[in-house]
């Protein structure tokens, strides 16, 4: 089976209430207790009593998606909070609103279903969801590792966790500008999340905890007793809204993200949510509904995919797999077989799969040793040829996936671990400053050949292009000067700019575009397992030095690679009975 067994238990009154900002009534935040402690700067090594200790068993998996009550239905269930403004609310005219239940509305209309919003607490969600009160809920869940056990996330709706709240033009622009400094915290967790931080950064500001977001601004803000505050970013968001002269830096002491949560196995549910969520995206109407929820902040970015979805809400198969997880194979000793790598002896010249084949190789490498397993590489199988091998059983994993609408439903995708975009060579003959330089000169395509040509055209209005047969072709056609300029692979490019110096570099990274690992849809286990790993390997340094490894080598002179963004989701992950971290 995925889970563990039902016979383990878990203190879910701690878990529930993990990294929750604090309470409000009605429309406004109302933190509670006053200001009640001096702390130092001294981690403690015995867990924080979060919550009263209810125990729930380990579920087991649906076998039936909730997407089948709620088109019979026609009413989509929603558990939602009615006092966590601004995620989610009670108002006085007796509405539920806040951001979750405005974006849980976008998904309904587009599913044609009503919603009926159910009223829940941090200690009673999670039984109502697995009981089946609720269908998902949206209620300022955070995507905390021991929660996959209980539930299936979307992707991330809100980066929640904490951040820094300062006074403009006090000379604190960053959290190592805190050493020495006195600090306010916004509550216990803040506090705990906070001390963690300042230990590992080797700071030693004072801390100073409230327990009323009015007490800490007041403190910031007029009698000048804390240089700083560090709380929910929500919480921080409406202070920074409503107070003049703060900003809030933009840096996560921690990130804890929130997500929707649906009863765990049931990817049927998910997968159609998460489709409905980049819906949303793609039709542009999230940014104005961001801000609306958030005091007029910009909106957080959906890792926005490209392309149309498969499946819709009313094709998506609501059957669930119980076959066994990769992940059991794994503590087996099992190979983990890969796809993805093309792996050839003799690559045609200038092509740059063999570096994103050493990269793929060395990433697998190092996640299999962590989990002490070996490994069986399927050569010849990089693009289509990989997801046809997953797709029939034959691989359990393909390296190298370009994220796209279509796939969801059909297969689970990772945490991106790498980019790559488009870049742009001349010859010092010619001066080109960049792609919107092209107007009326002969230019060259190479792969990927829609994306370089959709970059020309965009930005000349009579472009003239031509597509080359091959990576060679192009580089004899540059250096012949048939044209004057090549856009495409930038990994190709590079390797033609190192073959002759007379070739010149645009520094512009067009278009990067984020890779995934595509699994098994129906094998949360194994997701959460390639998903903790990949995020450990970001934390402690492993994913960066191999980025630096093979493809700093092919950034431009005095380029640094572009940063990769993947949230750390904390807590333990230790059910899964593998090892993630170094």
């Amino acid at each position: 089976m995925w889970r563990a067994s039902s016979a383990i238990k878990l203190l879910v009154g701690i878990i529930l209430v993990v990294g929750v900002g604090g309470g409000c009534q009605s429309n406004q935040p109302q933190p509670t207790a006053d200001l009640v402690v001096t702390a130092s700067p001294t981690a403690t090594e015995q867990p924080l009593d979060r919550g009263d200790p209810f125990e729930t068993p380990i579920p087991t998996p649906a076998d039936t998606s909730a997407l089948e009550g709620i088109r019979e239905r026609g009413v989509l269930r929603v558990g939602t909070l009615f006092n966590s403004e601004p995620l989610c609310y009670l108002a006085d005219n007796g509405e539920v609103g806040g951001y979750e239940p405005a974006l849980i509305r976008q998904i309904a209309n587009q599913w044609e279903v009503e919603v009926e919003f159910v009223q829940v607490t941090r200690q009673t969600r999670l039984p109502m969801l697995l009981d089946g009160e609720v269908d998902v809920l949206a209620a300022a869940m955070p995507h905390r590792r021991e929660l996959e056990q209980f539930v299936e996330f979307s992707q991330t709706t809100f980066r929640s966790g904490y951040v820094i709240l300062v006074k403009i033009d006090q000379g604190i622009d960053e959290m190592a500008s805190l050493g020495g400094r006195v600090v306010g915290v916004v509550g216990e967790d803040a506090e705990s999340a906070f001390v963690d931080a300042v230990e590992e950064a080797n700071l030693s500001p004072t801390i100073e905890r409230f327990d009323r977001l009015e007490d800490a601004v007041r403190a910031l803000n007029e009698t000048g007793s804390v240089d700083a505050l560090v709380g929910r970013r929500e919480e921080m968001m409406l202070a920074a809204s409503s107070t003049e002269g703060v900003e809030i830096l933009n840096q996560f002491v921690a990130v804890e993200p929130y997500a929707f949560a649906v009863r765990t196995g049931d990817v049927a549910l998910r997968d159609a949510i998460d489709i409905a969520l980049q819906q949303v995206a793609t039709a542009g109407d999230y940014g104005q509904l961001f801000q609306a929820n958030f005091y007029g902040y910009p909106a957080d970015l959906f890792p926005e995919m490209p392309g149309e979805p498969s499946l819709s809400f009313e094709t998506m198969p609501t059957a669930l797999s119980q076959g066994e997880s990769v992940v059991d194979r794994i503590t087996r000793g099992e190979a983990v077989r890969v796809a993805g790598m093309e792996l050839s002896g003799q690559p045609e010249v200038f092509d740059s799969q063999p570096i994103i084949d050493g990269y793929n190789r060395a990433v697998i490498n190092e996640m299999s040793r962590r989990w002490n397993v070996p490994v069986n590489e399927i050569p010849d199988s990089a693009g289509q040829a990989g997801i046809d091998r997953l797709a029939a059983g034959q691989a359990d994993l393909v390296v190298g996936v370009k994220p796209d609408q279509s796939q969801i439903g059909r297969f689970a995708l990772s945490d991106p671990y790498y980019q790559q975009g488009i870049r742009l060579i001349y010859m010092h003959e010619n001066t080109i400053l960049g792609v919107a330089d092209l107007e009326l000169k002969p230019s060259m395509i190479v792969e990927p050949l829609d994306i370089s040509r959709d970059i020309i055209e965009d930005n000349n209005g009579i472009p003239r292009i031509q597509e080359a047969e091959s990576f060679d072709d192009a580089f004899q056609s540059l250096t012949q000067l048939s044209v004057q300029a090549v856009v495409g692979d930038e990994f190709a490019l590079m390797l033609m700019k190192q073959t002759d110096d007379r070739i010149e570099v645009v520094d512009t990274l067009y278009r990067p575009a984020d890779f995934v690992m595509a699994l098994p849809d129906d094998d949360p286990n194994f997701l959460a397992l390639v998903s903790f790993t990949l995020q450990d390997m970001k934390a402690d340094g492993t994913l960066d030095a191999l980025r630096e490894r093979y493809f700093g080598p092919y950034e431009p002179e005095g380029v640094e690679l572009e940063p990769l963004q993947i949230d750390v989701w904390p807590g333990d992950g230790s059910y899964l009975g593998v090892a993630t971290g170094s």
